[in-house]
């Protein structure tokens, strides 16, 4: 989904922002990088892992959109060109229609390349089932795959064309590397009281643009790795990538890692947590769009955002910026993570008592508990305080008889909003061939509407949203989202 927006970091884990506007070390001995962890230290080590860029280029050659939006173009010019003979490869025709007949994109396609073996091999390592890899490919269908990917990979000397641009991956692996020196792991030591209970890999993903992802491996015996695939939506001057921790990077880093810890927890307690099937039940939908399937990874989910906050506010972040955190979260559907910040910081005030994470998912478990007969009402209480579009001038939302001449669209609230969030406007369903505005949108009415310069054409539709994104209220609260949708009337 394409998004124009305004000083707002960069979204987590499976967010694609197409358009933004703003107003104002490591050697490659592997190839994918992990956790390693002793008595005195955690550390991290980024790799480019050559099943990743596999995966997205065949995703890339069968059109995936998300897997064709990188803005590293040198690398992307380098790669359509080397493997332009190949656009028809029996690979790349499969997973075209994988994708056109069973939806196979986003991250079922990162959860294929952490299941197979390292190249030329690339046989899986756990056997393939109707949920594994994932379960948008069914069993047959991956294991054929499987198989043809091998064949791309034989046949496109996909290895050459790796090892042709190692420099430029190790630029990258040192680049973050020198970001990860700005996240305090010992912190990590200290919240959870333990070391992390799965193995952590950080993996860049060059050719995938914006899209982070976040998947895993489930081994027989129980054990797992937990994966960070994080791509690359900023670069130099040269075209090369950069990481910088204002751009969203960090941040998802230490969510990531915050599931090493988190999901063991709440797995061992889970037969306790059956009030979360009441919490998901009216939060479903919204879960799902962020690929939050069922009940036990929206709690996985909730304690690690929640985490990701108190590690902020406790390195610094002021209350605003605090607020600003947990708005975010509720608006996406987490709408009791105010209430989960305060007991997390309950847990952090009370170590003597609760010496690990562990020992403190007896209090989430009661907290669950007690949300489970008031989520309707708490749901209802947050949006509420949320701010809403009231109408669009000069015509009526939905209109079907629009004026091509019309320069400008103003979109009222109901109530001003904080102009310093800036604004955040989405494509529509039908997407940038059918996105109207222009130019810079303007702040009006002390706030309280917004005017959105437009271009129009005769015999056209035109849709968008407005999201919470940026748009937000003094208080933190953002706009619940709305889509405009319209029709300009035929030429005269």
């Amino acid at each position: 989904m394409g998004t124009i927006r305004a000083r707002l970091g960069m979204a987590l884990i499976l967010c694609v922002t197409f358009l933004s506007f703003s107003p104002g070390k490591a050697k490659a001995a592997t190839t994918q990088g992990s956790a390693d962890v002793n008595a005195n230290e955690i550390r991290l080590v980024p790799r480019v892992d050559e099943r990743v860029e596999l995966l997205s280029t065949v995703f890339r050659l069968a059109g995936n959109f998300e897997y064709n939006t990188s803005g590293l173009k040198l690398y992307t010019t380098d790669l359509e060109s080397y493997f332009a003979p190949y656009k028809n490869h029996p690979a790349v025709e499969a997973a075209a229609k994988l994708a056109r007949e069973r939806e196979v994109g986003f991250d079922a396609v990162m959860a294929m390349a952490i299941y197979l073996s390292a190249p030329p091999d690339l046989a899986p390592i756990v056997p393939f089932s109707d949920q594994v890899p994932e379960s948008r490919w069914g069993k047959d269908n991956a294991i054929s795959f499987a198989g043809l990917l091998r064949d791309f990979y034989r046949d496109s000397n996909f290895h050459g064309f790796f090892v042709a641009h190692r420099e430029l991956y190790d630029l990258a692996e040192s680049r973050f590397s020198s970001l990860l020196d700005q996240l305090d792991f010992g912190w990590y030591k200290r919240f959870y009281g333990q070391a992390p209970a799965a193995r952590f890999n950080l993996v860049l993903g060059l050719d995938n643009g914006p899209g982070n992802y976040g998947p895993k491996v489930v081994f027989p015996d129980g054990r797992e790795e937990l994966y960070a695939i994080i791509g690359s939506w900023t670069k130099d001057d040269a075209g090369r990538p950069t990481f910088d921790s204002h751009s969203g990077y960090l941040s998802t880093v230490i969510h990531e890692f915050n599931h090493s810890f988190v999901n063991e927890a709440v797995h061992e307690r889970i037969k306790e947590l059956g009030s979360a099937a009441t919490v998901f039940k009216p939060v479903a939908e919204q879960m799902r769009q962020m690929a939050y399937a069922n009940p036990e990874t929206m709690v996985n989910e909730s304690l690690v955002r929640g985490a990701v906050i108190i590690y902020f506010e406790s390195h610094g972040s002021d209350p605003a910026q605090t607020r600003q955190r947990i708005r975010s979260e509720q608006a996406s559907g987490l709408v009791w993570m105010d209430e989960l910040c305060d007991l997390l910081r309950k847990y952090e005030s009370d170590r003597r008592r609760y010496p690990t994470f562990k020992s403190f998912m007896p209090a989430v478990v009661d907290y669950y508990n007690s949300l489970a007969p008031r989520i309707d009402s708490k749901i209802a209480e947050f949006h509420e305080h949320c701010p809403h579009v009231v109408r669009v001038e000069p015509f009526p939302n939905h209109a079907d008889n629009v004026d091509p001449e019309i320069k400008q669209l103003t979109i009222v609230f109901d109530r001003p909003l904080d102009a310093g969030r800036g604004y955040s406007i989405n494509y529509g369903g039908e997407g940038q061939d059918h996105f109207a505005i222009s130019g810079h949108p303007q702040f009006v009415s002390g706030n309280g509407a917004i005017a959105l310069p437009v271009q129009l054409k005769p015999d056209w539709t035109y849709s968008f949203v407005l999201t919470g994104l940026s748009f937000g209220s003094p208080d933190g609260y953002p706009l619940e989202s709305y889509e405009i949708s319209f029709k300009t009337r035929k030429a005269k």
